[in-house]
């Protein structure tokens, strides 16, 4: 059947516009336009002021006007100016975990980061609430029970036009590691758990409250142990779709996604790329990414490169359509501006 020549036009417009917002969208993210701003004001937050909760919710508030923005200028602000208290963790001792004792000290744990963002965000006039429950904080291990075993970590759910969204103010202020048998805690900001949707959420954060679990369907303690851990950035960086991969992953518990590696999602954003950890020999696969701070990306094999991605559009957009013969291995690898080399994503090819 011939269609008019009307809508073929309007097709073709829609498929255009629904590309353009993908490629603006993924602008904004790399250079921070929708936030730099903002972010900027709130690290310009006066010292003196930043202990008296209402001196410093009436300076946030000055450039603030959604709840989203409220959101951010708290998370900014915390993530930016709390720090892990380590050393209490390693003397198993927690100090002073409310908001106020939070405030006066600049030291916290996970529940005094929440209760901090809560009480501020009351302040604030936002839908927020504190959320405790179990965390998958490395998703290098092989197996998770948290049978008999009491919550151990805290975060917050904000209500953002109409929908609960998550936030981890807490994971946003940096990395907590092992060393010598003491937690030793490293500050680096990221972007990664700032405004969550539930589904990008539940592969690491397991509310106590089952009223919170937001999914559906809903999933039990122990099925939260045996699902599988999948890196936030996989769903930042727009990789995979969480809410499709949570259904997928529910279903089908084995199926396996790629393998990434952190990134930042006003770094880095995916605009193609095979959703499976498995990819089909002599079958073409489209890659494409849209990255900052780039100057080359590679596919590897056997640790040599091996196919370089095309540049396009100003030197931001990287694709490339690749095919195999051979069953192997394979990693996508970045080079930055200064010469560095990183692997972000790994495929197997059968």
């Amino acid at each position: 059947m011939t269609r008019p020549l009307f809508y073929l036009l309007l097709l073709l417009s829609s498929c255009l516009f629904g590309q353009h917002s993908i490629l603006d969208d993924a602008q904004d993210l790399l250079e921070n336009t929708k936030y730099i701003e903002l972010d900027s004001y709130v690290r310009r937050c006066p010292n003196s002021i930043e202990k008296d909760p209402d001196q410093l919710v009436s300076y946030l508030e000055k450039m603030v006007d959604t709840d989203l923005e409220k959101a951010r200028a708290l998370y900014v602000w915390l993530a930016d100016n709390i720090i892990y208290d380590a050393k209490s963790i390693n003397k198993n001792k927690f100090g002073d975990n409310t908001a106020l004792g939070v405030l006066k000290s600049k030291k916290a744990v996970c529940e005094g980061y929440a209760k901090l963002f809560e009480y501020l965000g009351q302040k604030m006039d936002l839908d927020i609430l504190l959320v405790g429950g179990y965390c998958k904080s490395d998703l290098t291990e092989d197996s998770w029970d948290f049978t008999d075993e009491d919550p151990d970590h805290a975060w917050n759910v904000i209500k953002i036009n109409g929908e609960w969204r998550v936030f981890d103010a807490t994971w946003g202020a940096g990395n907590g590691e092992e060393s010598r048998g003491k937690l030793e805690f490293t500050k680096s900001y990221t972007d990664n758990w700032f405004n969550l949707s539930p589904y990008e959420a539940i592969f690491t954060h397991f509310p106590e409250d089952t009223a919170l679990i937001l999914t559906t369907p809903k999933l039990t303690l122990e099925k939260f142990e045996n699902l599988q851990g999948i890196p936030v950035y996989a769903f930042t960086t727009k990789l995979l779709n969480a809410e499709q991969t949570y259904l997928k992953a529910v279903k089908k518990p084995s199926l396996k996604f790629p393998t990434i590696y952190p990134l930042e999602p006003h770094e880095f954003q995916v605009l193609a790329a095979p959703k499976e950890f498995r990819l089909r020999k002599r079958k073409s696969h489209r890659f494409e990414f849209f990255a900052s701070g780039v100057s080359d990306l590679f596919i590897y094999k056997n640790d040599e490169p091996f196919k370089t991605f095309a540049n396009e559009e100003g030197g931001h957009i990287f694709s490339l359509d690749f095919t195999s013969k051979e069953e192997e291995q394979i990693e996508i690898v970045i080079k930055t501006i200064k010469g560095q080399l990183f692997t972000i994503l790994e495929y197997e090819i059968y």
